[in-house]
């Protein structure tokens, strides 16, 4: 056995674990054997137990498919995503249409379906994406401080995710290079439209990571 295979086996391990603790918990909640404050403690947690991973198997460049085999894993993955769904998709749908008004919701068709499935404690990172994306392509920026500080904004919420360190970095990279080129940002209309689009491909790579859906080869 590689240490490849000895590494995927450890993260199934761990990802079987967090799987059959969520639906063992849904079960108990259900049935009144557990608080609500437990179950919403318990259950963030591991749902950031499950970004960890995901985001562990994109920097491998593994999908989750190869980690999720087995019927009996797919039942139990595909039972907890139902769960995750109906928990939580009436509360950021709101969120975020509250957050931005029709004008404002430009880039609303960026936000896959299955983004929706996850908890409210990744609606903010989403709201200041499109707020950010949205400041850029339509140029709606009040001075240098406001744009920089919609960067600051969405960087502090990111640091809510210690694993999302690595697209931090490439958030900060973009905002060092505003700040050195602020004049040419106001200016230059190309400029923020490839601003835009790196900041796209960002916000890209952190829905994949949230993307509960099992793509099948």
């Amino acid at each position: 056995m590689t240490s490849q295979d000895k590494s995927i086996h450890k993260l199934e391990s761990e990802l079987y674990g967090i799987i059959t603790t969520f639906n063992k918990l849904y079960e108990k909640f259900q049935r009144g054997i557990v608080s609500n404050e437990f179950f919403q403690k318990t259950f963030s947690s591991l749902i950031y137990d499950f970004i960890d991973i995901k985001i562990i198997l994109k920097l491998n460049k593994i999908d989750l498919v190869d980690i999720i085999n087995g019927d009996y894993f797919i039942k139990e993955y595909s039972e907890m995503n139902s769960i995750i769904k109906e928990l939580s998709q009436t509360d950021l749908t709101e969120k975020l249409i509250t957050i931005h008004d029709e004008k404002r919701l430009k880039y609303s068709n960026l936000i896959s379906p299955s983004l929706i499935n996850l908890p409210g404690i990744t609606s903010e990172i989403t709201s200041y994406f499109i707020t950010l994306m949205d400041a850029i392509k339509l140029d709606i920026s009040v001075g240098d401080s406001f744009i920089l500080g919609l960067f600051k904004n969405l960087k502090r919420e990111l640091n809510k995710f210690p694993s999302f360190d690595y697209l931090n970095k490439k958030i900060d990279k973009l905002s060092i290079h505003l700040s050195q080129n602020i004049e040419t940002f106001r200016e230059n209309d190309l400029y923020r439209e490839k601003l835009a689009i790196h900041l796209n491909n960002i916000f890209e790579e952190f829905q994949d990571v949230l993307d509960l859906q099992l793509e099948k080869k």
